[in-house]
């Protein structure tokens, strides 16, 4: 495959199956058709590239293929039609999408996650200050002007400049993170605030068992420099409205209480209502039948078939039983590991994605995973399996390594 058709697919799949490249417009139709669309181009490429594919996802290739044509048997045999709900199957299918980009990563080249975070900023000033979106915002859940996937493609730069601030020791670097956290709190989005902060205390934590670098993390110099800023942030409080301050906090303190929240009290009780179904069909879940049942809580948001869960893995057990759920977790958990066990120091690019995947862990508790985020867990495994050098200006330590390959040097591993 030509090295920029390999590319453009690539940047396709991470950043066109999402809101922000269409100016916040969630309803595009470009959007709403690569959407659908990426179930069956996931499907394609990994048919027509199996053999090039490591045989790990090569068994994976097998499990989501043959599943996908018993959808469309099952289908067949109780509907008399093919695809009888194409819903049922895309759902369960998007987590190809990994599959995909593990492919088009070896194809396209060392993706520069400096590159992806110049871009993530790029579509958020454009769409939030250039557009004027974010001048409607008031501070509440209910004005927000950005959708939650979008939001967490900040996690990206936000775990990018934390990681060049754990092996540099700039100040700067500390200020960008913490500059992206700010963004992230400020818009609102109450599930990737706690994703965000988990993966940055994961980072934290392995570099303390030498996986970010060989230096110690300057655990007092950070945490003074840390209080500094928010002294001198916080007088900036005082210029906002009281009304506004306490219904922001009102909406965070959300986070820690969400029976007591308006939108967190339905999600745990839809939650609970979904997990209760389980037990009737645990092992492949309600599939077709679920989708006839339509939205069973009787909210008026939502069409006459088919239902939207919240959260990842209540709709992948209610919907696919523990066999759907145990392929998302198998696909994500294993580019988790593949990335830490990749090197003895991972390079900065690996370490963001392995935040970013930690995130997206995090993320599915409350949300549905976003189609992209599937894309990102392929590069993680392509990175995992075949780890770059970093960029030449960081420090590079010698190491052992009998296993080679062409994105390693034989002798340096760049940290």
């Amino acid at each position: 495959m030509n090295i920029w058709i390999a590319r453009i697919a690539l940047f396709t799949m991470l950043f066109g199956l999402s809101a922000s490249t269409y100016a916040g417009n969630h309803g595009s139709a470009l959007l709403n058709a690569l959407t659908n669309l990426s179930p069956l181009i996931a499907m394609a490429i990994f048919v027509r590239y199996y053999f090039e594919l490591p045989g790990f996802y090569k068994v994976m290739a097998w499990v989501l293929v043959l599943s996908v044509i018993l959808l469309v048997l099952e289908s067949k045999y109780e509907y008399d039609q093919f695809v009888y709900s194409y819903f049922v199957i895309k759902r369960f299918a998007y987590c190809g999408v990994a599959l995909c980009c593990y492919y088009l990563a070896s194809r396209a080249g060392l993706l520069k996650i400096e590159y992806a975070v110049y871009l993530i900023f790029g579509f958020f000033f454009f769409n939030q200050l250039l557009l004027g979106q974010i001048f409607s915002y008031n501070l509440t859940s209910e004005s927000r002007t950005t959708l939650s996937p979008d939001a967490l493609y900040l996690v990206i730069p936000f775990i990018y400049y934390l990681v060049l601030y754990l092996r540099e020791r700039r100040l700067r670097q500390l200020m960008a993170s913490l500059f992206t956290l700010f963004i992230i709190i400020f818009l609102l989005h109450r599930t990737v605030i706690s994703a965000a902060v988990v993966a940055a205390s994961v980072i934290v934590g392995i570099s303390f068992l030498g996986k970010v670098t060989i230096n110690p993390l300057p655990v007092w110099r950070t945490l003074i420099l840390f209080t500094i800023m928010l002294a001198i942030s916080l007088p900036f409080t005082d210029l906002l409205p009281e009304s506004k301050v306490t219904s922001f906090m009102e909406n965070i303190n959300g986070i820690f209480d969400p029976k007591e929240d308006n939108t967190g009290s339905w999600r745990v009780e839809q939650s609970t209502y979904y997990l209760s179904q389980v037990p009737e069909k645990p092992i492949f879940g309600w599939r077709y039948e679920g989708y006839d049942r339509g939205e069973i809580m009787e909210n008026e948001d939502f069409p006459d078939k088919g239902t939207i869960i919240h959260s990842q893995y209540v709709d992948m057990l209610y919907n696919y039983g523990a066999f759907g759920l145990a392929i998302n977790l198998i696909l994500m958990l294993s580019a988790i590991i593949a990335l830490y066990f990749s090197r003895r120091v991972l390079t900065v690019d690996q370490l963001v994605l392995f935040g970013f995947l930690v995130s997206g862990v995090v993320y599915g508790i409350s949300y549905q995973e976003p189609v992209y985020f599937w894309g990102f867990v392929g590069v993680s495994m392509f990175y995992g399996l075949h780890p770059p050098l970093d960029s030449p200006e960081h420090e590079e330590v010698a190491i052992e390594d009998e296993d080679i390959d062409e994105y390693d040097s034989p002798k340096t591993i760049a940290i």
